[in-house]
C-alpha cells in the first residue's frame, strides 16, 4: 500500500490536502511539524512526502537529504507559497522530486502522485532486473546505495553522464563500471585526464592530426575520440578545459564527427561520453569560466559521488580491503585492527577521501614493522591529533575545570585571611595547567610532536610547562 506523509503546520491546509488524497485511495497521515515527521518517517516506509518549506522549525529545505534517506527513500514534493519561484528552483537542485504551488487543485495533485509513483515503481523494477558489477567499488551505506541506484540506471541509457564529487571519491571507478555495465562493455574505455592536456596540443590529442600538422607530426595520429569509437570516453575533471577547446568539443557532442588537424575530411565516432569533475560547474558558468551549453550537454545524466565523511558506515569495510591488498602487495599476511585503530578511522574528517584513506592505511601497515595488529599509535600524525583533540575537547579534564560548578580548592581557603582573587585563579589555573598536561600525554602517548599539534602550544612553551609541574618525557 502507498504511504504518504505530510507535512505542514496549518491544520485546515493537512485537512483538505487529506481528503483529496483519500478521494484518490491514497490514505495520508498528516504532521503539523518538521521533529514529528521525522519521526513518522523513521517508524515506517514511506513512498512520499509532501512538505512545506516554510515551517516552524525553519526551512524544511535544510532536511530534505535527511528525508530522502529514511525507510523506503521517499520522493519529496514540495510545496511552495504562489509567486515563491527561489524555493522551487532551490527544492529541485536540492533533489526534490517535484513541487507544488499553492493553492492547488485536486487535478494537479492527481497528476503529479500518479507520474511520482510510476516513476518509483518503474525505477523498482529496473534495480530488481539488473544485477550490477560494482567492480572495486566498495560501501553500502545509504549515501553510496543511492549513487549505485543511479550508475544502475545510467549505465543502461547512451546519454552523457557527468559525475561530480570532490578529490579521491571514486569518479574514475565508477566512470569505469558505467561503461562494464552498459551495451559498450567489450569496446573500448579511453581515459582523459584534462588538468595534464597541453594547451597547444589538446586539439590533436583528442581530434587527432595529419602527417605534417605541425612541427614534430613525422605520422598521421588517431585522436582519442576516434580511439573510443563504439565505447565510451571517460574526461576527468573537465572544468580544467580551455575555453578555446569547449567550443570545439562541443561541437563533437553533438555531431559526433570532428576534422584532424590539417584534414580535410571529417571522421564519425560513435563513442559515449563520462566526464567528471570536482568543481563547482554551474559556478563556473555564471563566471563565465565555462560556457553554459557545453554544461547542459554534459550533464544529461548526473552522479554526484558522497565524500567519505558523510559514509562512515563504508570505512571499515574499505579500510580492511586496502589492508588485505596493500599487504598483499608487500607479500605479508593481513594485519589485525585494534579496536582503538578503527574507532580513530571513523571519527577522522578524511579531507582526500578515499585515496587519503589509502594512504593511512599503507602508512600504518609499513609502521606497524612486525607488529600483527594495527594500533592507532601506527596511523599518521594528523590523524592521531584529530583523534586526540576531539577527546580532549568532549572528555578532557579541561572542560570539568571550567565547569560553572567548580568549588574553591581547599587549599586555597586555608588560614585566617580569606584569599584574594588573584590568589584563587592562580592556583585554579596551575591546577588546571596540571590536570590538562596529565591528559595531553596519555592520550597522546608522550608524542611531543603530537601534544603540540593537540595544544597549540608551541616546543618551547610546552617543555616549560612540563618542567613547571614535574612531568617527564619517556626517553
Amino acid at each position: 500500500m502507498t504511504k504518504i506523509i505530510l507535512i505542514d503546520d496549518r491544520k485546515e491546509f493537512c485537512l483538505a490536502f487529506g481528503s483529496m488524497l483519500n478521494r484518490m485511495g491514497y490514505p495520508c497521515t498528516p504532521t503539523h511539524s518538521l521533529k514529528d515527521g521525522l519521526r513518522k518517517l523513521q517508524a515506517q516506509q514511506t513512498d512520499i512526502v509532501f512538505m512545506d518549506v516554510h515551517l516552524p522549525e525553519g526551512n524544511a529545505l535544510a532536511h530534505l537529504d535527511k528525508i530522502t534517506k529514511s525507510p523506503g527513500t521517499p520522493d519529496v514534493v514540495v510545496i511552495t507559497a504562489n509567486g515563491d519561484s527561489d524555493s522551487a528552483s532551490t527544492a529541485i537542485h536540492s533533489g526534490a522530486w517535484d513541487y507544488l504551488v499553492k493553492p492547488i487543485n485536486f487535478a494537479t495533485l492527481e497528476q503529479v502522485v500518479t507520474r511520482c509513483l510510476k516513476h518509483r515503481d518503474a525505477k523498482r523494477t529496473l534495480l530488481q532486473q539488473s544485477a550490477i558489477d560494482r567492480g572495486p567499488i566498495i560501501g553500502s551505506s545509504p549515501k553510496m546505495e543511492q549513487a549505485l541506484n543511479r550508475l544502475c540506471v545510467v549505465a543502461r541509457s547512451q546519454g552523457n553522464v557527468l559525475l561530480s564529487g570532490e578529490t579521491g571519491t571514486g569518479k574514475e571507478l565508477f566512470a569505469k563500471a558505467i561503461h562494464d555495465n552498459s551495451t559498450r562493455a567489450d569496446k573500448p574505455f579511453i581515459v582523459v585526464d584534462c588538468t595534464n592536456l597541453p594547451t597547444t596540443l589538446t586539439e590533436s590529442i583528442l581530434f587527432g592530426h595529419e602527417k605534417g600538422a605541425f612541427t614534430d607530426a613525422k605520422d598521421a595520429s588517431e585522436g582519442l575520440f576516434k580511439q573510443a569509437d563504439g565505447g565510451t570516453i571517460f574526461l576527468d575533471e573537465v572544468g580544467d578545459l580551455d575555453l578555446s577547446i569547449q567550443k570545439s568539443f562541443l561541437r563533437v557532442l553533438q555531431e559526433h564527427s570532428f576534422r584532424p588537424l590539417k584534414s580535410v575530411r571529417e571522421i564519425k565516432s560513435n563513442f559515449r561520453l563520462i566526464a567528471a569533475t570536482n568543481c563547482d560547474l554551474r559556478r563556473m558558468v555564471e563566471e563565465g569560466r565555462f560556457r553554459r551549453d557545453l554544461y547542459y550537454r554534459l550533464r544529461t545524466n548526473t552522479i554526484e559521488l558522497p565524500p567519505l565523511r558523510q559514509r562512515p558506515e563504508d570505512i571499515e569495510p574499505l579500510a580492511r580491503h586496502f589492508n588485505e591488498v596493500l599487504s598483499a602487495e608487500q607479500s605479508i599476511a593481513p594485519k589485525r585492527f585494534a579496536r582503538e585503530f578503527v574507532q580513530q578511522l571513523e571519527h577522522y574528517t578524511w579531507p582526500g577521501n578515499v585515496r587519503d584513506l589509502i594512504n593511512a592505511i599503507n602508512h600504518a601497515i609499513t609502521n606497524s614493522f612486525d607488529s600483527n595488529t594495527l594500533h592507532p599509535h601506527h596511523l599518521p600524525r594528523e590523524i592521531r591529533a584529530h583523534y586526540a583533540m576531539k577527546l580532549v575537547k568532549e572528555q578532557g579534564n579541561v572542560a570539568s575545570a571550567l565547569n560553572t560548578d567548580i568549588a574553591i580548592p581547599e587549599c586555597v581557603l586555608r588560614g585566617d585571611e580569606f584569599p584574594s582573587m588573584k590568589q584563587v585563579r592562580k592556583t585554579i589555573i596551575e591546577q588546571m595547567e596540571a590536570e590538562y598536561l596529565y591528559e595531553l600525554l596519555q592520550r597522546c602517548k608522550q608524542d611531543i610532536t603530537l601534544a603540540c599539534e593537540t595544544s597549540g602550544l608551541s616546543r618551547a612553551r610546552l617543555y616549560e610547562l612540563l618542567q613547571k609541574h614535574g612531568f617527564s618525557l619517556k626517553s
